[in-house]
């Protein structure tokens, strides 16, 4: 199965998408002029779009799974050459629940947000932990580009 994805996966996994695409523009063009016809309103009950939404998350999903099993897959078959990934993925988690501790209650304009759209202060931190993560790794990443860039313009 792996010799077989090496070789033809991206090709199996660009022609699915390419099938769903025209599957899905088929559905939207032939539906377009009674979607056309529908006023504003009963625009956002039309069902028009529901294909390429399912399809986009039903691929998602697979994706991921089959990322996962591979991933596991990987680890069992090559533990030793699996422990910088697995220490990385361990680094990050532990930036997150840093971050996660560290994240004050929401004030403000924020905090009225969340109260209309019922958002739990634990749920909170957690959104507060992402966005702050994502910082973290978007620093990180820069730092590693400018460094790596200096030390080859140096060697």
């Amino acid at each position: 199965m792996y010799q077989f994805l090496t070789k033809y996966g991206q090709l199996l996994a660009f022609g699915l998408g390419i099938l769903v695409t025209v599957i899905f523009l088929i559905g939207v063009i032939g539906g377009l002029d009674e979607f056309n016809s529908l006023s504003e309103a009963d625009r956002g009950t039309s069902n028009i779009f529901n294909f390429g939404l399912v399809a986009s998350m039903v691929l998602t999903v697979i994706c991921c799974l089959a990322w996962f099993f591979f991933a596991i897959l990987h680890i069992a078959d090559n533990p030793k050459g699996s422990l910088k990934g697995l220490l990385g993925v361990l680094a990050l988690v532990a930036v997150f629940v840093v971050l996660y501790f560290m994240a004050k209650p929401a004030t403000g304009s924020v905090a009225k947000t969340m109260a209309d759209f019922n958002v739990s202060e634990t749920t909170g931190k957690f959104i507060s932990a992402s966005i702050s993560t994502t910082f973290v790794l978007l620093i990180g990443a820069s730092l590693a580009f400018l460094v790596s860039e200096v030390r080859n313009f140096f060697k």
